[in-house]
């Protein structure tokens, strides 16, 4: 399956590989105990930046326990792209935003992801299209912050 998509100032192709588990399933439940495989497959993303022409290939597999019934190749593309959705929109956020992989706390994991999921939320409710603009805003108005934590 190939997809072209132009977005943000770059043009992007996307090639779906989609294979039955077959003998690797069988081999992976048998010798590693990995039951479930159904489907594997590859995607290989070449993105093209219009403004530099600088172009980046990058491939990745993927792994389902989705039988091909259940999950045709349109199905997994999907799946796929909205997955990387999430990672974008929340894991890249706490990292790049947060520092999150870069502080050591000792603090339990759990508490502290649901301090910072809090932190996001109520950044997100100013309103501003990204994280970094609400922080900006809130350190030329401090004052903004309080009302934050007051809201109901």
């Amino acid at each position: 399956m190939l997809r072209w998509d132009k977005q943000r100032g770059r043009l992007e192709r996307r090639e779906l590989w989609v294979v039955e588990a077959g003998e690797l399933g069988a081999y992976l439940e048998r010798e590693w105990n990995w039951r479930g495989l159904r489907q594997a497959g590859l995607i290989r993303r070449t993105r093209v930046d219009m403004a530099t022409g600088q172009t980046k290939v990058e491939t990745t597999t993927w792994v389902t326990s989705l039988s091909p019934q259940q999950a045709d190749p349109e199905t997994i593309a999907k799946l796929l792209r909205d997955h990387w959705q999430i990672e974008n929109a929340l894991h890249r956020v706490r990292d790049v935003t947060q520092g999150e992989d870069l502080h050591h706390a000792r603090v339990t994991g759990l508490a502290l992801a649901a301090i910072r999921s809090l932190a996001l939320n109520l950044l997100r409710s100013l309103g501003f299209p990204l994280v970094p603009d609400a922080i900006r805003h809130l350190r030329l108005h401090p004052e903004a912050s309080l009302a934050l934590l007051t809201q109901p």
